[in-house]
């Protein structure tokens, strides 16, 4: 019995175990079932989603972009694409959609080995091709190798197939063939990847709705160049009975329209003959005038009431080489042109005029008079013989003659397009040497750039000018040139050109030279006198005077032994040396300065302390009876200046003052510190220099005529003259007789001195 139970129990068991299998095996294949439903599910919604596309959108390029974006997230692959082979062999990618890391290939072309021809043939018909993995399937070692560079470990690669396209290769029309227009590809790159069948059919349902999409856009557009080419028949139609509509009601109008241009023209012409500056007259076959215009009476003087149905005025009775009279030969059908003649007015002047007459024909053809156009050449006669007589004298003047364009100011300057003979004799160059250069070709080493700078300021002001400089013949030779400039304008005023008359000024200046050399000879004739004449009574003096201070000590033995006689004397033989000493050192700095050898060492000064020690210096040498004050203007400050120099300014001035102030009085030295200048002022209350001396103070040896017994060289102010010249300063001298003199030095603070030890 028990036995019995045990054995119910494991059949029980065993029942159970066999149901729970049966049941585990069924749910599983439910999941399964369900899994590939939904994956079909989810297939025919791709593939009617894109079938859908393609009948709401004719825009290939939108259905092509939506296909891969939907298979790639469908299937997850890395990337998908749409392969397009060309007719020359190549392909390339038009749409894609790519993962990343991986490199996008959208757009680049690849050559025919990629996808040989004899594969078509194959992918035509229907043929598909999976890789799972490149390395480990049956794949060309080149083409995994190529595949590799883009990261492909598996891909899937369907055709995309037009089954009715007709072969480009045949001539029947009714032959047609399937057609590879391109691929559909499927990359996997991160890993190799096992393709599934139903992601192939997959795969191969899409590529047919892209055929199809294919097709009916290629449709479309033939439908579009079907529909193009009717309008284009209806608008040619349409235009073509607009045309045969117009010309109806043409021909209608035609004589309307005719009388109306036939009066317009009439209208017009009369116009056009009123309004003429030309006289215009026409005469009939007898000759009576039948049109006289306003610009006619003007130029003969005879009104139009006149001549109306009169013979002409105007003879033209000349006679010509056939023996017939300018008049007939026109009337009988010879027309001429610009014909020059004299013919006079009524006031029984004569004018130049050009004639041109021609024959007027009726309706029939038949000539029923003639027609004339006269214009006064009067003016142009007359300018055209000045020009005449203007060009006769350009070509024969001794002158040089240059015209050049008005521009460019600038290198490399105006060009040369005209030179006369004048020009060859001067400069040695032939005029196809010149034309097209510039006149910078005659200038060189010497030739003066400030005079240059002269010339440049005038072109760019358009303004005359005129300057002499030194220039170059073709063979290098130098010559004296002088030159004037004129811009020449147009009628409107705007300057055009420039004429240059050019001469040969070498011989006048050799004369101007030896003229100069000997006015230079007299006046330093003049000038030796001067210097030996004040030699002689500024050396005299102080030499008298140390003699005989001498002689007094040498013979009077009291005066050495009186302390106070003793140092008068040899203060008197001191003096007297200084003197000397003095004016040697004028004689020398102007000797320098003339022949540039005058050092000019300019360093910082503290130029007011300098200035207030100086006076007070030349105070203690003054004595009571004059005064002399400082005074300072401005924000003081250091001072680039040759300290010698400057002493021997500031002692000369202040000695002056001193010496030509006998009476004595104030005298004052003042600065003024400005931004860009320093003036130096000395001014004093002494006897004034007459105005007649004033406009010689800077000549060497010069003395005033009121100075009477007051000693001196004339040379201080000379002196003066060239230290500050060194300085790039100026110095001005104001003085009233009786009343005394200022004498201002103005030097630029910003000049461009030398530095250190130079020589000018």
């Amino acid at each position: 019995m028990t036995s019995f139970y045990a054995i119910a129990i494991c059949i029980s068991l065993l029942i159970l175990l066999v149901g729970f299998f049966l049941f585990a095996r069924e749910g599983n294949r439910r999941r399964r079932t369900e899994k590939l439903l939904r994956q079909q599910s989810d297939r025919e919604r791709l593939v009617t989603q894109i079938a859908h596309q393609i009948r709401e959108s004719l825009n290939l390029d939108e259905v092509l972009a939506t296909t891969v974006k939907e298979v790639q997230l469908f299937l997850q692959a890395d990337r998908v694409l749409i392969y397009r082979l060309w007719d020359d062999g190549t392909g390339s990618a038009i749409h894609e959609t790519v993962l990343p890391p991986h490199s996008s290939i959208l757009g680049q072309i690849f050559p025919e080995e990629v996808f040989p021809q004899q594969y078509h043939q194959a992918y035509s018909l229907g043929k598909t091709r999976s890789i799972a993995n490149v390395e480990q399937a049956d794949v060309e070692s080149c083409l995994a190798d190529f595949v590799k560079q883009f990261g492909v470990q598996a891909k899937l690669v369907v055709p995309i197939i037009q089954e009715n396209r007709k072969s480009n290769e045949s001539n029947d029309s009714e032959t047609s063939q399937p057609y590879l227009w391109g691929l559909l590809i499927a990359h996997q790159c991160i890993r190799p990847r096992q393709w599934q069948d139903w992601e192939v059919e997959l795969m191969k349902q899409l590529a047919t709705q892209v055929a199809i999409a294919i097709q009916q856009s290629e449709l479309y557009k033939q439908l579009q160049h079907l529909n193009t080419q009717l309008e284009q028949r209806v608008q040619k139609r349409t235009v073509e009975l607009a045309n045969v509509n117009a010309s109806l009601r043409d021909e209608i109008s035609e004589r309307q329209r005719t009388e109306i241009a036939l009066r317009h023209t009439n209208e017009t012409l009369q116009a056009l003959v009123s309004a003429s500056p030309r006289a215009i007259f026409m005469l009939d076959l007898e000759g009576r005038v039948k049109i006289w215009n306003p610009a006619a009476e003007q130029m003969f003087g005879w009104k139009e009431d006149e001549v109306i149905n009169h013979p002409s005025p105007i003879l033209l009775d000349d006679q010509l080489e056939d023996c017939t009279t300018l008049q007939n030969s026109v009337l009988q059908g010879r027309t001429y042109t610009r014909l020059e003649m004299s013919r006079c007015k009524k006031d029984g002047s004569a004018i130049d005029i050009i004639f041109s007459a021609a024959p007027l024909p009726d309706t029939n053809g038949h000539i029923s008079g003639l027609v004339a156009v006269i214009a006064d050449i009067s003016e142009q006669k007359r300018q055209a013989e000045q020009v005449r007589l203007l060009q006769s004298v350009v070509v024969n003047t001794n002158d040089a003659v240059i015209i050049t364009e008005a521009e460019p100011i600038d290198a490399p300057g105006p060009r040369i397009l005209y030179v006369n003979e004048a020009f060859t004799r001067i400069s040695g160059y032939q005029p196809e040497e010149v034309l097209g250069q510039t006149p910078r070709i005659l200038q060189g080493a010497k030739t003066d750039p400030a005079q240059l700078q002269k010339v440049r300021n005038a072109l760019a002001l358009w303004e005359s000018v005129t300057v002499e400089v030194i220039n170059y013949r073709k063979d290098g030779t130098e010559f004296w040139n002088e030159f004037s400039l004129v811009p020449v304008a147009n009628a409107k005023g705007c300057y055009t050109h420039w004429i240059a008359v050019q001469r040969d000024t070498t011989e006048r200046n050799r004369h101007n030279e030896t003229w100069l050399a000997l006015e230079r000879e007299k006046e330093l004739s003049a000038l030796k006198t001067r210097f030996f004449s004040m030699a002689s009574h500024e050396f005299r003096t102080p030499l008298s005077t140390a003699l005989a201070a001498a002689q007094v000590l040498e013979n009077s033995q009291h005066e050495w032994d009186n302390t106070e006689k003793r140092l008068r004397n040899l203060h008197r033989i001191q003096d007297s040396v200084r003197n000397m000493v003095q004016l040697l050192d004028d004689i020398l700095t102007i000797n320098r300065a003339e022949t540039g050898k005058l050092a000019f060492n300019p360093k910082s000064l503290a130029l007011e302390a300098y200035c207030r020690h100086f006076v007070e210096e030349m105070q203690l040498s003054a004595g009571n009876l004059h005064q002399l004050t400082f005074s300072c203007q401005g924000k003081s400050q250091h001072v680039c200046l040759d300290e010698k120099l400057l002493r021997s300014m500031l002692s000369n001035l202040l000695s002056n003052a001193i010496k030509y102030s006998p009476q004595g009085g104030n005298i004052s030295l003042s600065l003024e510190f400005l931004s860009d200048n320093l003036i130096i002022k000395v001014q004093d209350q002494g006897i004034g220099i007459l105005l007649e001396d004033q406009k010689q103070l800077f000549e060497p040896f010069h003395r005033g005529k009121n100075v009477k017994i007051i000693s001196g060289t004339g040379l201080g102010l000379v002196v003066v003259k060239k230290c500050v010249d060194l300085h790039q300063g100026h110095i001005s001298v104001s003085s009233e007789v009786g009343r005394g003199t200022t004498c201002v030095i103005t030097i630029p603070l910003k000049s461009k001195l030398l530095n250190g030890a130079g020589l000018l």
